[in-house]
C-alpha cells in the first residue's frame, strides 16, 4: 500500500519511551518498526462506516450477566 508512510526508528524510539520501554537493543526497535507497519496495514483494509452517525449500533448489544445460582 503506497500511501502508508514508514515509521522512523526515532519515531519507534519515541513511542517506545512513552511506554516505559527504555533501553531496548536496536533489534527490537527495527522488529517494532516493522510491527507497526503490519498493524497499520491491517488497520487500513477494516472497513469503515462513511459517517459516525451511520454505524450499525443497532449490531452492538449488552447481554446482561445471569445471576450467581
Amino acid at each position: 500500500m503506497s500511501d502508508i508512510q514508514t515509521t522512523s526508528l526515532d519515531e519507534i524510539r519515541l513511542y517506545a519511551e512513552r511506554h516505559g520501554l527504555k533501553g531496548l537493543p536496536e533489534a527490537q526497535f527495527a522488529r517494532l518498526a516493522e510491527l507497526a507497519k503490519t498493524v497499520r496495514e491491517a488497520g487500513l483494509g477494516v472497513r469503515r462506516m462513511t459517517s459516525e452517525e451511520n454505524e450499525p449500533a443497532h449490531l452492538f448489544t449488552v447481554t446482561p450477566r445471569r445471576a450467581a445460582p
